[in-house]
């Protein structure tokens, strides 16, 4: 019982949040499409957001039936609270932590700031090019580029870095594929795996690229992102970003996107499942990976409840809540639509 009213007092605060939302947006921007009475009620059956109604699912055009394919961000959320293991999240959350557990995954050098005197931080970054990363940052937020010829004043610069305790990591140089789509960022590759009793699925998987002179390659600093076929490592369609914009090539570089295919994509899928292996109970996860120039797979980072509306539904508009239902119940056993109602407990 105690479980149920936190879910529901979680449930509330959330609809609260995306209807006040949803209702500055439609008085402001006076979308041509779409209603406030109709994202009501989207909202409270699907749990959409104003951009999921708006943008990633188009749900103003779509019919309850159409709606009913989908699954939206807060309901994913709710299976991965419900399923997801503790331990796991803290080490995904920790970035310092997840980068010790899957030492066997990274390969560049990183230091936390307090772990360096100014020597040996200002030795660090004249011997690679490095970025600096807040520990519990998301989005691509607070991270910042540092090449020592561009440095103008050291002590401030380790002071700022200090102050926050960042994260300082050398900067890895990205195969010439994949760099030439936005030199300026690390374009990544993300792929989504579900694990359980032994198994591991890959989900879905997507590129994503930098835009703007942009040194991160989420689409909330602009970057544009197209999904993968896990069977072939091919983009097959366009690239979209987070206004539903599409890209056939990169809008800054116009390198075509649709055809690409991703180097070394088998051994990116190994060492993805290789790494659910390397702690217990990674049900969920998503894997932030590129090629080095070397041709190595580096892991960068990991997230224990990846998004589903980048690269799962937005670009193809096609929901996956029944494959989403049929994996989980195959590689875990339990059927996840029944745990995001609040009222199933």
């Amino acid at each position: 019982m105690f479980k149920f009213f936190l879910e529901l007092k979680l449930w509330i605060k959330q609809r609260q949040e995306s209807l006040k939302e949803a209702k500055l947006r439609f008085e402001n921007d006076k979308p041509a499409v779409g209603s406030f009475a109709d994202f009501k009620q989207a909202n409270w059956k699907h749990r959409v957001t104003y951009s999921e109604y708006m943008y990633s699912y188009e749900f103003w055009k779509r019919n309850e039936e159409q709606r009913d394919e989908f699954i939206s961000a807060s309901e994913m959320r709710c299976i991965y609270r419900k399923l997801g293991e503790r331990h796991v999240r803290d080490v995904f959350h920790d970035k310092v932590e997840f980068l010790k557990t899957f030492h066997s995954f990274v390969h560049r050098r990183w230091a936390m700031t307090a772990d360096l005197d100014r020597e040996q931080f200002e030795s660090m970054i004249r011997q690679h090019d490095c970025i600096a990363k807040p520990v519990d940052g998301t989005q691509g937020e607070g991270i910042f580029l540092i090449r020592a010829a561009e440095v103008e004043d050291w002590d401030a610069l380790y002071r700022k870095c200090l102050k926050g305790n960042r994260l300082i990591e050398e900067c890895i140089q990205a195969c010439d594929e994949i760099a030439e789509f936005h030199p300026s960022s690390l374009n990544t590759i993300r792929v989504v795996t579900f694990s359980g009793q032994g198994k591991c699925v890959v989900f879905g998987a997507l590129f994503r690229m930098g835009a703007h002179g942009s040194v991160v390659d989420n689409t909330h600093a602009g970057g544009v992102y197209a999904p993968i076929n896990v069977e072939t490592g091919t983009i097959d369609i366009d690239a979209i970003d987070a206004h539903n914009n599409h890209y056939p090539n990169h809008p800054d570089t116009g390198k075509p996107i649709k055809g690409f295919k991703i180097p070394y994509w088998e051994q990116m899928l190994a060492a993805c499942k290789a790494a659910t292996q390397t702690m217990p109970n990674i049900h969920f996860a998503g894997w932030d990976l590129c090629v080095t120039k070397d041709g190595q797979v580096e892991l960068i980072e990991g997230n224990h409840a990846p998004d589903f509306d980048g690269g799962m539904q937005a670009p193809l508009k096609i929901g996956v809540k029944k494959k989403v239902q049929q994996t989980v119940l195959d590689v875990m056993g339990v059927d996840p639509l029944k745990l995001i109602s609040i009222w199933k407990y």
